[in-house]
């Protein structure tokens, strides 16, 4: 059955263009155009193209794949996040739905469904990203080159994976803000809120403990954890005593994404539908 709710699910966010084009193709068009516009506007208006520079396509990718989660990206991932998890109760269809199918399975369609979308559209930044490489690399007439760090496909794959984590924990809460606040408004302010103060409180407590194994507080903060495990990923040799707390910082993730999930499962079970 969960099958079954996945797959209706699916069908409705296809149908559903505004969701889709917003929420998880809007933030990967802007980094493109954005890239485009930089290497035209060094070209046609200051003219003076900075010679001699080789563009890594696959170091392009990682750090486009790394930014996939930033405050800006995860803007528009929770736009789109919100109009699945949380457009049944602005249309009132709760009622409709929780006939046909278990609502520990309609929740979780819904967030499996979330999942997907977010990892197409992190698919879409790779690909525009190399796009934008080639391009950029034709209008200033430098190099292309696979990659300047030595980098590889694998290492592709370990970057997307851990990003499409880290949004994932924001999806688990916007599943619990929805059902909570039954408010798709709710559900991205929410969720960009706590991105935002994640970020601050990441680089203070960074600040406060350099040189210095992370402790508790830091590795409690999913921005956090993601950028250790990227950097334990792509440069080991630079994360120093962090290192060893990769396996930490991603067992922390896990238990994000799953804690969240439970929550929002536990909840949605429990709650009054009669009045959406």
């Amino acid at each position: 059955m969960l099958a079954d709710a996945i797959a209706a699910e699916r069908f409705r966010l296809l149908r559903d263009r505004g969701a889709i084009f917003w929420g998880f193709c809007f933030a990967p068009l802007v980094g493109f155009a954005l890239s485009i516009g930089g290497d035209l506007f060094l070209r046609f208006v200051i003219k003076k193209p900075i010679p001699g520079l080789t563009v890594g396509l696959i170091d392009q990718v990682l750090k486009a794949l790394s930014n996939g989660a930033s405050t800006f990206g995860a803007l528009f991932l929770m736009i789109g996040a919100a109009a699945i998890l949380a457009g049944d109760y602005r249309w009132e269809t709760w009622r409709l739905l929780t006939p046909r199918n278990t609502r520990q399975n309609l929740l979780l369609a819904k967030l499996i469904v979330v999942g997907e979308a977010v990892f197409w559209s992190l698919l879409l930044t790779a690909i525009l990203s190399v796009f934008a490489g080639v391009i950029g690399a034709g209008i200033n007439g430098k190099a292309l080159t696979v990659s300047m760090a030595g980098r590889n496909l694998f290492d592709v794959i370990g970057v997307l994976a851990i990003t499409w984590l880290e949004a994932m924990t924001l999806a688990a809460l916007a599943a619990c803000v929805g059902v909570l606040s039954r408010s798709t408004m709710g559900v991205v302010i929410a969720c960009l809120g706590f991105r935002f103060v994640q970020t601050i409180l990441a680089s203070s407590l960074r600040m406060m403990e350099q040189n210095e194994a992370p402790s508790w507080k830091l590795l409690a903060l999913p921005v956090f954890d993601a950028d250790l495990l990227r950097a334990a990923l792509l440069a080991p040799e630079q994360v120093g005593a962090a290192g060893g707390s990769a396996g930490v910082a991603l067992a922390v993730l896990l238990v994000w994404v799953a804690g969240l999930t439970a929550g929002a499962v536990w909840l949605f079970r429990r709650q009054d539908l009669t009045k959406e």
